[in-house]
């Protein structure tokens, strides 16, 4: 079977499904993934800041708030659903700026995230966030394989938890 691999951009939600891998880059944005094998699917959603101060929600990944919105929606998942998914997080790292100045949204990424993922009941299966470190975020949807690398170590692999 070819592979389709899906760049997830920053500030968008991709869903794939067997044959396709989510994959994105990540510094201080954060990743929020949801794995589903029963659903027989995977969500990406590459978030660029906390919160929108925005009432209006929107289809997207560029606030964290709106990504598990967007993500459950694309992927067709129901309350019922919900204590079959992992979910991943990743990215959030505190980048240094051109001036050597922490711009502080990584931690605040982070933050919001943990806030979002608690209001919708779900739990964070696996996390590698933080440091001063990007980070990839590769997730075969054909295998529910999730691998978290360092852009200065070699590839992590996680173990697909038992759902």
């Amino acid at each position: 079977m070819s592979t389709n691999l899906i760049q997830v951009a920053s500030g968008a939600v991709q869903v794939g499904r067997a044959g396709d891998v989510l994959a994105c880059l990540l510094g201080s944005c954060v990743g929020i993934a949801l794995v589903w094998p029963q659903g027989r699917c995977c969500g990406l959603a590459h978030c660029l800041l906390p919160d929108s101060k925005e009432g209006a929600w929107a289809m997207s990944a560029r606030y964290v708030n709106h990504a598990l919105p967007s993500l459950m929606s694309m992927m067709a998942l129901r309350q019922k659903d919900l204590d079959q998914v992992e979910v991943i997080l990743t990215g959030g790292a505190n980048m240094l700026g051109a001036a050597g100045m922490s711009s502080g949204v990584g931690p605040l990424n982070v933050e919001a995230a943990h806030r979002s993922i608690a209001a919708h009941g779900l739990l964070v299966a696996q996390r590698d966030v933080g440091g001063r470190r990007g980070r990839t975020l590769r997730i075969d949807c054909s295998t529910y394989r999730v691998s978290i690398a360092s852009v200065d170590r070699h590839p992590q692999e996680l173990d697909h938890a038992s759902l």
